[in-house]
């Protein structure tokens, strides 16, 4: 009768294997400690959410843009939407609900950039269907000029580059919410100096609101249905968001990506 094997090792007397500094083990590439899918869950359940609040406010904006303009910002805080309800808005509340919102995602996706770093834009790019192209031109204009594009244009794509770019986190908020402040101050002049014309347009939304409405519903659900089919929907669960990302992290590592992207630009 044969003793007790040694402790750490297997029924072929290997050695154990190794745990990495994050706490999972070595030979376990698939698996991630349970505090690093919680910070990846905080980020990616709040996108979701946002994408589907989004979607709820494109559908009945003909209607809440002259109802309920705070509620529309609140969904969705579209640049054609605040411009719009920039007159029916009382300036303190516009500005901190144009902000506000507008800045919800963008740390979010910059954290995806950080994680993920490459893979992270070629999953923003799939996701992005016949848009993805606007993907390669941004990264060009980024390698140029990183911190002028986070402070003018700080959309989902810009975010996950200056992540991807391992920018700095203060220097990225800072940028962030500086470009932001001065949009929503120009986007409310903008719509002071057009209220009249804006006026007109809101005059013709009213008058046809609930057809326009019923179309604009329409439009939202055939969009939603066929970017599904096309596998490009940005209205996936959290675990579906997490498994697209760890796909392109995989063929992203054995592709051997992209060049890094460049955040010396400023």
């Amino acid at each position: 009768m044969t003793g007790a094997e040694p402790a750490g090792e297997g029924a072929a007397g290997t050695e154990p294997v190794p745990e990495a500094a994050d706490g999972t083990q070595a030979g376990g590439a698939g698996e991630r400690p349970a505090h690093s899918r919680r910070s990846l869950y905080l980020v990616l359940a709040p996108i979701v959410v946002l994408t589907a609040l989004s979607y709820v406010g494109d559908a009945l904006s003909p209607t809440l843009v002259n109802s309920h303009p705070v509620w529309l910002l609140l969904l969705n805080a579209r640049k054609r939407y605040l411009v719009l309800a920039s007159t029916h808005i009382d300036p303190v509340t516009f500005f901190v609900l144009g902000v506000g919102r507008q800045l919800l995602s963008d740390p979010l996706y910059f954290f995806i950039g950080r994680r993920y770093g490459d893979a992270g834009v070629r999953w923003l790019e799939r996701k992005l269907g016949d848009g993805a192209a606007s993907v390669s031109i941004f990264e060009g204009w980024f390698k140029k000029a990183a911190y002028p594009m986070v402070a003018i244009a700080p959309n989902p794509i810009i975010c996950v580059l200056a992540g991807a770019s391992k920018m700095k986190t203060g220097v990225f908020f800072a940028l962030n919410l500086t470009g932001t402040i001065v949009t929503i101050i120009l986007l409310r002049i903008f719509g002071d100096v057009f209220s009249s014309p804006l006026d007109g347009v809101l005059g013709f939304l009213r008058h046809y609101q609930w057809p326009l409405t019923a179309l604009s519903v329409v439009l939202v659900f055939v969009q939603i249905v066929m970017a599904r089919r096309s596998g490009t929907s940005e209205l996936e669960s959290v675990s579906t968001i997490e498994r697209e990302l760890e796909q392109e992290r995989v063929e992203t590592d054995e592709g051997g990506g992209r060049a890094a992207t460049g955040a010396d630009g400023g």
